[in-house]
C-alpha cells in the first residue's frame, strides 16, 4: 500500500498530535491498542507519552493498551530495549496492566519462547483467533527500508505467526522478536517514520509502485490509513 506523505518539521511531535487526535476521538467504553517502536524517533515518542496521557479524557486513558513493533531479545533494562524508558516517561500515568512488553532474556529461555508467549497475549486481547485491532501503529524505517525486525529479502517477511523470533538479524543485537505484517496490518492507522536525509532513498521506494516488500518492507504495511511522515522535501 502506497502511504500518503506527509512533509513536516517535527515527526515527533505530529506523531504525538495524529495519536492524541485519535484517541480524543475514541469511544472511551472500547479498549484501544497502540503499537510503539524503536530508533532514535521512535524512543522520543515514548518518552513523551505522557503528554498523550495528559490531553486525553481518563476514561480513554484507563484503556489504552501499548505493545511493540519489534523488541530486542536482551535482558530487562537493557539499552537496547525499546521498552526501557516507558515506566519513567509515563511517571504518575504508568499502568502497569496496560503494558505488553515483549519477554526478556532474563525472564525466558529463548526468543522463540518469548515470541510464543507474545503472541498468546495479543490474542488474549482479540476475537476470533486474531490480535487486537489496533488503533494506531507507529513504525520506524531503516535507511534499507525494513520495519520492524522485518528486513529486506529475509524469510520474516513472509510469515504467518502473529509474533516470531528472529534469529540472526542483519542490524545488531542478531536475536529479536517482531510482529508480523499479519499482525502489524491489523490496523485503522499507521504511520511510517521516514526523517532524515538517510532515509530519502526509502522513501523513493516506498512511494515507488513498481517495488516490492523483499527490497523494501516498509511496502507491505497496510491499514484503513497509512501515512509516511518525513521532514524530507519530497514531490507528491
Amino acid at each position: 500500500m502506497i502511504p500518503e506523505v506527509l512533509v513536516c518539521d517535527n515527526l515527533v511531535d505530529h506523531t504525538l498530535a495524529m495519536l492524541t487526535q485519535d484517541l480524543v476521538d475514541s469511544d472511551p467504553a472500547q479498549s484501544h491498542h497502540v503499537v510503539l517502536t524503536g530508533g532514535s524517533t521512535g524512543m522520543s515518542i515514548t518518552r513523551r507519552l505522557s503528554q498523550v496521557a495528559q490531553s486525553i479524557p481518563k476514561a480513554v486513558w484507563a484503556n489504552t493498551h501499548f505493545w511493540w513493533g519489534d523488541e530486542r531479545f536482551v535482558a530487562s533494562g537493557h539499552a537496547d530495549r525499546n521498552d526501557r524508558d516507558i515506566n519513567i516517561a509515563l511517571g504518575d500515568y504508568f499502568i502497569e496492566s496496560n503494558i505488553h512488553r515483549v519477554a526478556p532474556s532474563d525472564h525466558i529461555a529463548d526468543a522463540q519462547r518469548s515470541a510464543e508467549r507474545y503472541t498468546h497475549e495479543l490474542l488474549s486481547f482479540g476475537e476470533n483467533g486474531s490480535p487486537p485491532r489496533f488503533c494506531f501503529v507507529v513504525l520506524g524505517v531503516g535507511p534499507d527500508g525494513h520495519i520492524a525486525s522485518l528486513f529486506p529479502g529475509r524469510p520474516e517477511l513472509h510469515s504467518h505467526e502473529v509474533a516470531l523470533p528472529v534469529l540472526d538479524s542483519p542490524k545488531p543485537p542478531p536475536v529479536r522478536v517482531t510482529l508480523s505484517y499479519q499482525t502489524l496490518n491489523h490496523s485503522d492507522c499507521t504511520v511510517l517514520l521516514v526523517g532524515g536525509e538517510n532515509k530519502r532513498n526509502a522513501l523513493t521506494a516506498i512511494m515507488d509502485a513498481s517495488g516490492s516488500i523483499e527490497r523494501t518492507p516498509a511496502r507491505g504495511i497496510e491499514a484503513v490509513e497509512v501515512y509516511a511522515l518525513t521532514d524530507q522535501l519530497f514531490p507528491v
